[in-house]
């Protein structure tokens, strides 16, 4: 976790540095009204067990990684505060051993991955193309396995989160962001409990490219118990 902590330390500075190290050309600022579509890279890496003992029946699991869709969006700033809403959902693989007294019978499936994310955040800007900013969420995970040999993986929970990051315009078309945020709905073992989840930080840089007026080509990488990235599009809903 150290190692984590220093990287995400790294990059706030380099991007800090940067910024105040590039001559002050750049008139275009950072957005807050903006809707986005991308594809998403989901890693879970989990395993479970349940048994019955009526059926005599054993089933493990092991749910590697898969992949989705993700939909985001911003609309502000209102004396810099914004609100935003982030969904995800993913299908994720699964490597499942069916024991019983027939025997061993392995077995392949996949199961639903979804995250919710919605709340206020507050950007403080330190100059025309950098801010620092904080947001404060209500978080949802959920986990559908359906039904697997008659055993049932399934959980979910809501809690709140909040997330410290800054984000930085290099020029007119390049923008650079890093992030920590905390949730305690960030973690779940597939053994636990439903609404058993395991709180989390995590820690996230990304990138936004201008292709476009109002239209950009946007990737994230997010380090944490489960980790993603995305690759996608935003289109600027306050465009000038």
């Amino acid at each position: 976790m150290s190692e984590l902590y220093r990287w995400c330390a790294g990059s706030l500075t380099i991007i800090v540095l940067c910024v105040y190290s590039t001559p002050t050309l750049a008139q275009e600022e950072v957005r807050y009204s903006w809707f986005e579509i991308s594809y998403i890279g989901q890693d879970v890496d989990r395993m479970g067990t349940q048994s019955d003992i009526i059926l005599q029946q054993t089933v493990d699991i092991h749910a590697t990684d898969g992949d989705g869709i993700q939909f985001r969006g911003s609309v502000g700033t209102w004396n810099n505060f914004y609100i935003f809403v982030d969904f995800a959902s993913s299908d994720i693989d699964i490597i499942g051993l069916v024991t019983n007294p027939g025997g061993e019978f392995p077995a392949t499936d996949e199961f639903d991955f979804t995250t919710i994310r919605g709340g206020l955040g507050y950007r403080y800007p330190i100059n025309y193309k950098m801010d620092i900013y904080g947001e404060f969420s209500y978080d949802s995970l959920d986990l559908d396995f359906g039904s697997l040999a008659g055993e049932d993986f399934d959980n979910n929970d809501q809690d709140i989160g909040g997330s410290l990051g800054i984000r930085a315009m290099f020029g007119d078309n390049l923008e650079l962001r890093a992030y920590s945020r905390y949730s305690n709905v960030g973690n779940v073992y597939l053994n636990n409990p439903v609404g058993a989840l395991d709180a989390d930080t995590l820690f996230g840089v990304g990138f936004g490219f201008t292709l476009i007026r109002g239209l950009s080509i946007t990737g994230d990488y997010e380090s944490g118990e489960f980790s993603s990235w995305n690759l996608g599009f935003r289109i600027d809903l306050d465009e000038d």
